[in-house]
């Protein structure tokens, strides 16, 4: 599936261009946000693993605490990188526009569903919320998940963004 989100790619890009010339990182900065980020990737690699894309609804896993993983670990990585760059205006557009492009995305995703799975997705929606239910079980969330299909599902691309994103913002603190 593929949900067309005509402003979500190009804002992001340039949001990417203004957040990298407006950034201070320093060491303190770096650290901190560094942390925040890879939290937000293990989120995400972890739900790419779980998700088992087009052979019914996924609810198993940490899926079973939210129906929206992926996103939720790309605020994170989001958050973090504000912290590493440290400007305030930009930390306060992206916690304000992440929000706004990504719920229509997320209700895009949920009425292809709901078309496609039907009762089933109907249940999901009634059972699990759309971010997150407070409770958390990591036993689960792990044993759902699988490192062969988080790859599968490409990953790698995230991971890629990440690392090139924390090699700019270390070599703009360096230099």
């Amino acid at each position: 599936m593929k949900i067309k989100n005509t402003f979500r790619i190009p804002i992001g890009f340039a949001a990417g261009v203004i957040f990298f010339i407006r950034a201070e990182p320093d060491i303190g900065s770096f650290c901190i946000g560094t942390v925040i980020i890879l939290f937000g990737e293990l989120i995400r690699f972890i739900s790419a693993g779980t998700l088992i894309k087009f052979e019914g609804v996924t609810s198993s896993g940490i899926y079973n605490y939210s129906r929206n993983p992926l996103y939720i670990g790309s605020f994170f990585i989001g958050i973090g990188a504000c912290v590493i760059g440290k400007d305030i205006l930009f930390s306060i557009f992206f916690i304000i526009a992440y929000p706004l492009l990504y719920l229509q995305t997320i209700k895009k995703e949920e009425r292809y569903l709901l078309n496609r799975y039907g009762k089933d997705y109907e249940k999901y929606i009634r059972t699990v919320p759309r971010f997150w239910s407070g409770r958390l079980n990591i036993g689960e969330i792990l044993k759902g998940s699988s490192p062969f299909l988080a790859v599968k599902n490409r990953e790698l691309i995230s991971i890629l963004g990440v690392v090139t994103v924390l090699v700019m913002m270390a070599a703009k603190m360096i230099f």
